[in-house]
C-alpha cells in the first residue's frame, strides 16, 4: 500500500477509534465489509441508473466518509439514528446498510422537499428502505418534535442548512436527547463556527475532526 494511502486510511480509522473506542483491526474489518458489499453497491448503481445516470458524488458525503459513518454505526449498534439533510441519500445509504448488517435500528431523516422533482433519498437501495423514515420539512420545525417522540437517540448526524443558527439549534436539540457514549457528527463544519462554539459550551465531551467533519461524544 502506498504510504499516502496508508496514512489516509489511518486518519479515517483514528477518527472512528477516537469516537467509539474500537481498535484498528475492528475498524479495518468494517471498512473492508462495506467495500466488498456487492449488494449495496449494486443497489446504489441501479438507482443511479434509474435516475438517468445522474452523478451523486456532489450530492452527499464522500465514499471515505461513508465508510466512517458505516463503521461507527456497526460498532455502536444504534437503535435510533437521526440525520438532517438527505439530498440523494449517500449518507443515508451507508447508515442504513450498517443497521441492516446489525439487524437492528431505524434511521430517521429530515429533509426539505427536493427541488427539481427529485425525491429525497433516491439513491438509497430498495432493500434498505424498510429501516428508513423520512420526515419532510425544515429541521427547525420538525427536529424537536421528532426527538420528543423518540425520547433518546443513539447517533446524530447534521448535514442540512449550515448556517450558524441552524447548526447550533440542531446540536443543542440533539444533545438534550443523547445519553453517555452517544456520538454527534457534523458535516461541513467549516461553513460556520457553530461546531467549535457548541463543543466549547458543553461539559463532558471528547471531540475530533476529520477534514470538514466533526465528531463529539457525550461523556
Amino acid at each position: 500500500m502506498d504510504n499516502r494511502v496508508r496514512r489516509a486510511a489511518e486518519y479515517l480509522m483514528d477518527f472512528v477509534g477516537y469516537l467509539t473506542g474500537a481498535d484498528y483491526d475492528e475498524i479495518k474489518g468494517y471498512f473492508s465489509e462495506i467495500e466488498s458489499n456487492t449488494r449495496f453497491r449494486a443497489g446504489m448503481e441501479e438507482n443511479r441508473g434509474s435516475a438517468g445516470g445522474r452523478r451523486f458524488s456532489s450530492w452527499g458525503i464522500s465514499p471515505e466518509l461513508g465508510k466512517v459513518v458505516y463503521a461507527i454505526c456497526r460498532i455502536l449498534r444504534p437503535a435510533a439514528v437521526v440525520e438532517t439533510g438527505v439530498a440523494s441519500g449517500v449518507s443515508s445509504s451507508y447508515i442504513l446498510c450498517a443497521l441492516e448488517e446489525n439487524d437492528c435500528g431505524v434511521l430517521y431523516s429530515i429533509d426539505l422537499p427536493s427541488w427539481g422533482g427529485s425525491q429525497s433519498g433516491w439513491l438509497i437501495p430498495d432493500y434498505l428502505r424498510h429501516r428508513w423514515q423520512l420526515i419532510t420539512g425544515s429541521s427547525s420545525d420538525t427536529l424537536s418534535p421528532l426527538l420528543e417522540r423518540l425520547g433518546k437517540i443513539d447517533i446524530f448526524l447534521h448535514d442540512s442548512d449550515h448556517s450558524y443558527r441552524n447548526m447550533m439549534g440542531e446540536f443543542r436539540a440533539a444533545w438534550a436527547h443523547m445519553e453517555t457514549g452517544v456520538v454527534l457528527l457534523a458535516h461541513n463544519i467549516d461553513m460556520s463556527d457553530a461546531f467549535p462554539d457548541f463543543c466549547d459550551s458543553v461539559r463532558g465531551k471528547k471531540t475530533t475532526l476529520l477534514r470538514d467533519t466533526g465528531g463529539i461524544v457525550k461523556l
